[in-house]
């Protein structure tokens, strides 16, 4: 009878891996839907539809939040820098902190927020020409910075996990004001008067929230499923966001009232993590998932549109440009995809990554965590233009001929190497012509 009955539980434990294993690969395949979506006061229009309003060029080069634009696109259509590049000069941290967000520049001043448990955190600010030191704020644990900050109006913000948001003078780096809503490492991001972020991991609760720069006040809140690490993307009535509880949402970012929430369900029915900010172009909202897979949905609706299975973990936000998605995973994959239908166009292997690729001149960049190092792929074919023996996190930034790039705990800025013009080859002397009939006078 043990003997039977260890039969029928080894063939229902077979059975069992059988189930999961067609469940994963029918979720792989897409044989049942892995998003449900949620409506509230759905938009009359997609605004995601429209093109970018640029406004005009400020007079130094500029790179003022992170993903560049408002919709995280990860694409400054003004960057001309292109590789290769020398080194004009570079910085280490002196706090021995890591450089998880990119850095953000405006009127000559490059800034970046660096995580440090053991030697503290830094918000640092260098002159983005010479990279002299122009001003440095230390603090202990637990004031880490795993995000972003942002320029705005000669102004610097920035979130932490120690619950304060601050702002900084772009020029001195006098602390404007501080206040202590809710431990976060959601990137920042400003429209208008209304300055937006998400709250998480510990200590956060995962509230997404608009503070009125004039009041200093929470204005909205808005309680997603999970903690936020992600960032807000913007339209000109929009907001998109996810979090960590597997749901990407879309708020009326006047009122904070839903548009509609999208829930993603794994293989085993459980919720998709997203760390992932999104991005926003061609009508949809691009967003990876840890289970992953990137997805791409309707942004007036919250409709899956298409899903690219990746091989591991998407931690990166997308990069957008002309019609192409640029996504990394964790087992070192990236993708440059269509972005009407999700298709590979290309890939090429790395160590892991977690950063988000940039774009400048037809060049993507991406950055790997082993080895440290970046890449510069032509953005059409793949090819390899460029690589730099430094990176982990997220890779250069760069506009007019300018380019700054943040390496594991130090910081570069870059120039265009100038190529020696060759000079021409001599002219050969045209030899004389002798007029018909004349005699050397020494014949």
């Amino acid at each position: 009878m043990k003997r039977r009955l260890a039969k029928i539980g080894g063939a229902l434990a077979v059975l069992a891996v059988v189930v999961a294993g067609g469940a994963y690969a029918a979720y792989k395949l897409e044989l049942f839907a892995g998003v449900e979506t949620q409506r509230g006061e759905v938009a009359t229009t997609n605004e995601a539809e429209a093109p970018v309003v640029r406004r005009p060029p400020p007079p130094r080069p500029s790179w003022p939040t992170f993903r560049y634009d408002e919709r995280r696109t990860g694409f400054n259509p003004r960057a001309k820098a292109r590789p290769p590049f020398n080194v004009r000069w570079r910085r280490r941290l002196p706090s021995h902190g890591y450089l998880e967000g990119p850095g953000v520049v405006e009127d000559n001043v490059f800034v970046v927020a660096s995580y440090g448990k053991r030697f503290g955190s830094d918000v640092s600010a260098f002159d983005a020409t010479t990279g002299r030191t122009r001003w440095r704020r230390h603090y202990p644990h637990p004031t880490n910075y795993a995000g972003s900050p942002l320029i705005h109006r000669g102004i610097v913000y920035v979130t932490s996990h120690d619950g304060h948001i601050r702002s900084y003078s772009l020029r001195t780096g006098k602390t404007l004001w501080q206040a202590r809503i809710a431990a976060a490492e959601s990137p920042p991001i400003i429209k208008g008067n209304l300055l937006y972020f998400g709250d998480g991991p510990k200590g956060g609760n995962g509230t997404f929230r608009a503070v009125d720069l004039r009041t200093k006040r929470v204005v909205w809140r808005y309680k997603a499923s999970g903690t936020i690490s992600s960032g807000a993307a913007l339209t000109e009535t929009t907001l998109y966001f996810a979090s960590y509880g597997g749901t990407v949402y879309a708020l009326n970012r006047f009122s904070g009232k839903l548009r509609w929430k999208s829930g993603v369900s794994g293989a085993t029915g459980g919720s998709v993590p997203f760390y992932s900010t999104p991005a926003v172009a061609g009508g949809k909202v691009i967003v990876g998932g840890l289970d992953g897979g990137v997805y791409a949905l309707n942004a007036r609706t919250g409709d899956q549109v298409w899903r690219h299975d990746a091989s591991n973990y998407v931690y990166p936000s997308a990069a957008v440009w002309h019609g192409r998605v640029f996504i990394g995973d964790f087992s070192g994959n990236f993708y440059a995809l269509s972005l009407r239908s999700g298709r590979q166009l290309w890939r090429r292997s790395m160590g892991p990554i977690i950063g988000s690729a940039t774009v400048a001149r037809g060049i993507v960049y991406i950055s790997s965590l082993r080895p440290s190092k970046t890449w510069g792929f032509s953005a059409r074919t793949g090819k390899t233009i460029w690589t730099f023996p430094d990176g982990e996190y997220s890779p250069l930034v760069a506009d007019r001929d300018v380019a700054w790039l943040n390496g594991e705990q130090t910081i570069y800025g870059l120039v265009p190497r100038v190529r020696p013009r060759r000079r021409p080859p001599p002219r050969p002397r045209p030899r004389p012509v002798r007029a018909a009939g004349t005699v050397d006078a020494l014949a």
